[in-house]
């Protein structure tokens, strides 16, 4: 028999006929290897985690990413409140709301992780198709990992820097060291060390909240009393949303081990509630102190508020990177297994540091422009993605979870239509575009309504995402792929091809 997936007749065993299973299922393991243990290294790469490999609690997200927003970067990105004339309301709003936006998209992908069991780059395949995936997963999660890893070593060795008199190369290394040791050890450490940093980073930090706050004259927070225009505010609320949408591309990479079992509302909460309070946390501290921050760079306005503690908030600069860091070499190891990079997942991890190491070194002169330019050109690109991936779940594969597992290994289905609705919609956002590499011809339209450019491309991929699909409705020999293609598939345990509803 066969089973329709967006038009693409996949055949289907019958109950009484063994099938062979893809490879990206998750039926044949019935012995656990891995499970929970502290002890081993993740032996898993990209493939499918077994149901007997299956463990946590949703709980574990929040930790996760409450730890890996705990960042300078976070605290340096509320400094722009001052520079757009953002009055503290605004600021603190924007915040809010941006913050609370990405959190939410962060949420609900890690949700759906658990249903594919794969990394994030993995599930790309399905709208994007299997080496058409190469583009986005090259451009964006290697870019995105090796560039925050990057960015924040960066600011963590010029705390370090305030401590000790250490060449900067030196501090850059020691720091790739502990880096790269968590992220190839895997999944588990990572978790536990989120879990330790949440603890201690939220010390150490309101410490430092304390002592800022008592350091500055709340009320200047803005250089007008009147504070900046909506342009203004929907720029900066921006800038909150696409430091949390360029996680997304790794945002299923953490949760693909939980057991099918668990509540999404749950995962969708934890993971959405962890980022959202360490963002709002710092990005508000970073707000609330952007007038004192004026010319001073990230790390010596810090020093400079903290005063004779300053030796404590340099260090907890430095302990901050080392999970988020983790996290991000351990993503680049997994995109780089997705592109079919002849690796194993240690030495994509290493291969992810040396890159990040080059690239630290070269940032050191100007880290803080660097930033800006990297996350803006990083979020143009990114958003149209996250937004192909969640229509395509949530129109096409969601009822369809047998088939849509499937697919992901068929290295046949070289270029799918997800893939032109996601170039469509960041050449749409090019139009728009005011960056370092040059401006778009309509960038003057939106000069009035702000930094819009992220949303205007994720509704250009999203509609002709709808197009598409609503054309191939009419037409069934227009596929999801490039051509039609049968597999015989056995549902993977727990997978029953339908949308559950916990």
């Amino acid at each position: 028999m066969t089973a329709q997936l967006d038009g693409q007749a996949i055949a289907t065993p019958p109950e009484d006929v063994e099938a062979p299973t893809a490879d990206l299922s998750n039926s044949e393991a019935t012995s656990v290897k891995y499970g929970s243990s502290l002890t081993k290294a993740e032996p898993y790469g990209t493939e499918a985690i077994p149901d007997a490999e299956r463990h946590g609690h949703p709980r574990s997200q929040f930790t996760l990413w409450f730890a890996a927003n705990m960042v300078l970067a976070v605290l340096v990105s509320g400094f722009f409140a001052s520079s757009l004339g953002l009055s503290i309301v605004q600021g603190l709003s924007a915040v809010a709301v941006g913050s609370l936006a990405g959190a939410l998209v962060m949420g609900i992908l890690a949700s759906i992780g658990t249903r594919f069991g794969v990394p994030q780059q993995v599930q790309a395949r399905g709208p994007m198709g299997f080496f058409a995936n190469f583009v986005p997963v090259a451009l964006l999660t290697n870019v995105s990992a090796v560039g925050w890893v990057a960015v924040n070593t960066v600011f963590a060795v010029l705390a370090l820097q305030e401590l000790f008199a250490i060449p900067f190369w030196i501090g850059s290394l020691i720091l790739f060291v502990f880096q790269a040791l968590f992220a190839v050890w895997g999944h588990n450490l990572i978790h536990l060390v989120n879990k330790i940093a949440t603890v201690v980073l939220t010390v150490l930090f309101a410490v430092i909240t304390v002592l800022a706050l008592t350091e500055v004259e709340i009320g200047a927070a803005a250089p007008s009393s009147d504070g900046g225009g909506i342009a203004d505010w929907v720029t900066f609320a921006g800038f909150f949303f696409i430091y949390v949408m360029t996680w997304t591309p790794f945002a299923s990479d953490f949760s693909r081990y939980l057991p099918r079992s668990v509540s999404k509302g749950k995962i969708v909460a934890y993971t959405a509630g962890g980022g959202f309070l360490s963002l709002l946390w710092l990005g508000s501290i970073g707000v609330l102190v952007s007038s004192f921050a004026g010319d001073l760079g990230a790390v010596e306005a810090v020093a400079e508020l903290t005063g004779s503690w300053a030796w404590l908030a340099m260090l907890t600069v430095v302990l901050s990177t080392i999970p988020v860091s983790a996290m991000n070499l351990y993503g680049g190891a997994l995109s780089l297994l997705t592109i079919r990079v002849p690796v194993s997942r240690t030495m994509g991890v290493v291969i992810t540091a040396l890159i990040s190491f080059g690239i630290t070194l070269l940032m050191q002169g100007d880290p803080y422009g660097s930033f800006y330019d990297f996350l803006s050109m990083l979020g143009y690109l990114v958003v149209p993605f996250t937004t192909v991936l969640l229509v395509d779940y949530y129109i096409r594969t969601r009822h369809h979870m047998t088939e849509a597992i499937a697919e992901l290994d068929q290295p046949e289905r070289k270029i799918s239509w997800g893939c032109i609705s996601w170039l469509v919609g960041c050449l749409v956002s090019a139009l728009f575009w005011t960056t370092p590499l040059g401006t778009g011809p309509f960038a003057a339209l939106i000069e009035g309504a702000g930094d819009v450019t992220y949303f205007i491309g994720a509704a250009a991929s999203a509609l002709t995402y709808l197009a598409i699909h609503a054309i191939r409705g009419r037409n069934n020999d227009i596929s999801m792929g490039c051509k039609n293609h049968s597999l015989a598939i056995v549902a993977p345990s727990g997978v029953d091809g339908k949308e559950d509803e916990n």
